[in-house]
């Protein structure tokens, strides 16, 4: 499966909220203008590296973390 196609059909299942922030950042990716810089791709290889390795936390985690 192509990654066009992986990204297809992932799509097909985000509820209507996630898909809207979808949305706005494939909106943002096509403006050409704007684009990725390299610190972007590099901040965005750090993330997948951190989740990789299991350094995450969850939205209630975070909410308490900051006292929300």
């Amino acid at each position: 499966m192509s990654t066009k196609e992986a990204l297809r059909q992932a799509i097909g299942k985000l509820n209507e909220d996630n898909a809207r922030v979808v949305l706005k950042f494939v909106l943002y990716l096509l403006d050409e203008e704007e684009g990725l810089t390299p610190e972007d791709l590099a901040a965005i290889k750090k993330g997948e590296e951190q989740i990789a390795r299991g350094e995450v936390v969850t939205l209630d985690e975070l909410k308490k973390e900051l006292k929300l």
